[in-house]
């Protein structure tokens, strides 16, 4: 709400240009233990915020939006508040064995166990699968012993926030250096709406062999052609015009020659990367309704849907009718997940990226079912079986191709239940091919991520498409999955292309 107000502001013309905050250094102190899993942390302190019980419910689900969007569920980071005046700086952020760790977490009425939280506590439920791994898990404690927090999972109640709380004191804790500065600015930016002066304070963050300063809120500054405005809205917006759109934006801008402006960004808007971003800024405070859609004069043609996405949607209808849910997982993968986990060598045909910012994205996926077994252990607590489906792209490094990349279009299915055979796979892709008025037939083949003799290639009208199995046991025990499962993954590609000479199209 905080964010929206301020955006209000600017669009009622109440309020131009970049938020004004009162920004200071502080003498409070983190001091940054080896938390070797969650490595980065960032802080700030606000002072003299008005509070009532909407107030803390609005930052309490800001928070959480935060946590289900960028923070990707506490995965890539999290966010502690506290009531500072119960704090006693300077501030620790370490690792602290499991079993050592009692404190009263939120909403609770007395102390519990790490186990206990992790257990039984709503949050640790939710939560507690991020660290359930490792034998330490992080914490934030004062100067007094007193635990502030156990990230990700819950704040103590002793520091939480009430109507009464004057000064806030923010962390974010995580996996990406960035990502967490980000956020924090976002938070802190929006607390500050509610801060009498707007103030906030800087915290000195120790690292082992470097101190940082967070908040960084520096203006960014981006050059932006009014022509390029233009041309993109299909408009005639003078300078002047784009100006005064980006200030009502709460963006500032200057003319800095005849179709050139200046923007200055605030720091919490960490989703402006490219002009582009600056152009839907300006259409919005233009208004989409006013914006008239028109068929270009010249160099146009008209479209249609590319078959191989139409077959794709006949496939997910099927596939749902046979009783599966139907599941999407990012196309960039972790190299162990595929290969390691699969009981695959880790071979040099993925499509690997150079400079990854998190080990949880190294790669291009090959295939698809590393994925479904991932999914299957996150989904474990929702009982069985669980029959899942994903349709996908893949892509492998093949140095007869142009680009020296293979792609292809997937269809992979799982079915986990403590019953689950091949023949339950069998019958599922039986259906799918049968509907589709192709006839299939099975021949079996050795693969190293399932059970010898369990395993078979797919062959649709004699040619080769995929391969179905019960999944090893050692690749269910890498990812911690503990009933049977059975697997197929099919190339959409070479399917579409044998309905078609099958069906003379």
């Amino acid at each position: 709400c905080e964010g929206l107000a301020r955006s209000i502001r600017g669009l009622a013309e109440i309020e131009l240009g970049l938020p004004r905050f009162n920004v200071n250094e502080s003498k409070v102190d983190v001091i940054v233990g080896n938390v070797y899993y969650r490595p980065y942390i960032a802080c700030g302190l606000i002072r003299n915020v008005r509070l009532d019980e909407e107030a803390v419910r609005q930052l309490m689900q800001l928070q959480e939006k935060l946590h289900t969007t960028y923070c990707r569920n506490r995965r890539k980071a999290s966010i502690g508040l506290y009531d500072y005046d119960t704090i006693e700086p300077p501030i620790r952020y370490l690792l602290m064995p499991i079993e050592k760790v009692r404190f009263r977490p939120l909403e609770w009425s007395k102390e519990a166990s790490a186990k206990e939280i992790l257990t039984k506590h709503p949050k640790g439920i939710e939560y507690g699968h991020i660290i359930a791994n490792y034998e330490e898990v992080p914490l934030l404690v004062d100067s007094t012993g007193q635990v502030l927090s156990m990230p990700p999972i819950i704040n103590s109640e002793e520091t939480k926030v009430t109507e009464e709380t004057k000064n806030i004191f923010v962390d974010v804790t995580g996996v990406d250096r960035r990502l967490v500065e980000n956020v924090l600015k976002i938070i802190v930016t929006s607390i500050a709406e509610r801060s009498e002066g707007k103030e906030i304070y800087k915290v000195s963050i120790h690292y082992d062999k470097d101190v940082v300063l967070t908040p960084d809120l520096s203006i960014e500054r981006m050059d932006l052609n009014t022509s390029y405005v233009n041309d993109n809205l299909g408009l005639n917006l003078s300078t002047e015009e784009v100006i005064h759109l980006l200030l009502k934006m709460r963006l500032g801008a200057t003319h800095k020659g005849e179709d050139l402006i200046g923007v200055m960004i605030p720091a919490y808007r960490i989703d402006i990367l490219h002009p582009i971003d600056l152009v839907e800024d300006i259409a919005m405070a233009y208004g989409y309704d006013k914006l008239e859609p028109a068929i270009p004069e010249e160099h146009y043609t008209i479209g249609r849907e590319h078959p191989l996405e139409v077959f794709s949607k006949a496939v997910r209808e099927i596939m749902c009718g046979l009783g599966f849910q139907e599941i999407a997982s990012y196309m960039l993968t972790s190299k162990i997940l595929q290969t390691v986990y699969m009981r695959l060598p880790e071979e040099g045909k993925m499509v690997e990226i150079e400079n990854p910012i998190s080990d949880r994205f190294t790669v291009v996926r090959r295939w698809l079912i590393p994925d479904l077994l991932m999914s299957i252990y996150q989904s474990r607590g929702s009982g069985y079986p669980i029959m899942i489906f994903e349709v996908g792209d893949v892509a492998w490094i093949d140095e007869k191709e142009e680009n020296r990349v293979k792609e292809d279009r997937r269809l992979a299915a799982a079915i986990a239940s403590t019953e689950t055979t091949l023949v339950d796979g069998l019958v599922k892709l039986n259906a799918l091919i049968r509907t589709l008025g192709l006839s299939v037939r099975y021949e079996p083949v050795k693969h190293r991520s399932f059970i010898e003799g369990r395993c078979g290639k797919v062959l649709v009208e004699g040619r080769e498409v995929g391969i179905i199995g019960e999944v090893h046991p050692e690749v269910l025990n890498n990812f911690k999955i503990e009933v049977p499962v059975v697997a197929f993954e099919i190339s959409l590609g070479a399917l579409l292309n044998i309905y078609r000479e099958k069906m003379g199209m």
